[in-house]
Order: C-alpha cells, then structure tokens, then sequence
C-alpha cells in the first residue's frame, strides 16, 4: 500500500493524539533506542514537528544536546543549518515518516553524518528501504491526518 498524495489537514479523515499517546509513543521509541545499545551525542529534531519529539526523547535518554534541522512548508532551508561534526553520533527526531518527502531532503543532507533516525509514527511500515538504522513508535497503516497536541 503506497501513501496518497493527496491526503491532507482540509480532506481526509482525522486521528487526534493526546499526551498519553505522546508519552507512550516516546517511551516505545526510546525503548527500542535503548536496546539497540547505540549511544548518541547529539538529538537533531526536524521542525516544526519534531521539536517536542526532539526534547522528550533527548530527555528519556539522558541527552542534554539538542539542534534543529530546518524545514518550512516542507523545504529544508540549507542556510540555517547547524554546523555538524563527522565525528559525532546523531538520533534524528520527526513526528511522523509520511510521504518521505522531508525524510528524503534531510537525509540527503545528512548523508555524510553518522544519523539514525527515530519517528513517533510512521504512515506505513515498508516505505524506509535501504536506509539507515530507523526507530519507530506505531506503524498506521491507514491514511487519515494525524493531529498532534502541540498542534
């Protein structure tokens, strides 16, 4: 099943999540970080969606560093990077994998970098190929708008 363009916010069916969900949804997520026994120094949160993410899951692990990668309106803005170092461990932080659209930019952007990535949701479980190491918190399968409490 591949994702439909075409849902969006004003047409499709919503799903609400509330804090608890945020909360479980973290832990899963860091649950699976922790097992994976892969350290990391540094929580790059992809915006605007990812940056209470970002904070939770920097929290549960014990990670007191945390940048932003910028994107608005779904454009990754290359001039407002943050200054990356080779030599450091990076966990990427989203709300949600959905289209693979803003995955597919700041992958690209980070390709050089050692990044893991880490989603509270992804629309479907088969559309991460090969890619790097990726955690996730539920796997939707269904293609109704998600609405996050911070929005």
């Amino acid at each position: 099943m591949k994702y439909n363009p075409r849902t969006s916010e004003n047409t499709s069916i919503k799903e609400y999540c509330n804090w608890e969900d945020i909360s479980l949804l973290t832990k899963i997520v860091v649950d699976k970080v922790q097992r994976s026994k892969k350290k990391y120094d540094i929580i790059l949160g992809i915006t605007n969606g990812g940056i209470i993410p970002a904070r939770l899951i920097a929290q549960e692990l014990g990670i007191d560093h945390i940048q932003f990668i910028p994107v608005r309106y779904k454009k990754l803005l290359p001039n407002e990077m943050p200054t990356l170092d080779v030599t450091k461990e990076y966990l990427v932080v989203d709300d949600i994998y959905d289209t693979g659209d803003i995955f597919t930019k700041v992958y690209n952007a980070l390709r050089h970098f050692h990044c893991d990535y880490a989603f509270l949701m992804k629309r479907f479980d088969n559309i991460i190929e090969n890619r790097p190491r990726v955690f996730t918190g539920r796997i939707l399968n269904h293609e109704k708008w998600i609405v996050f409490p911070w929005e």
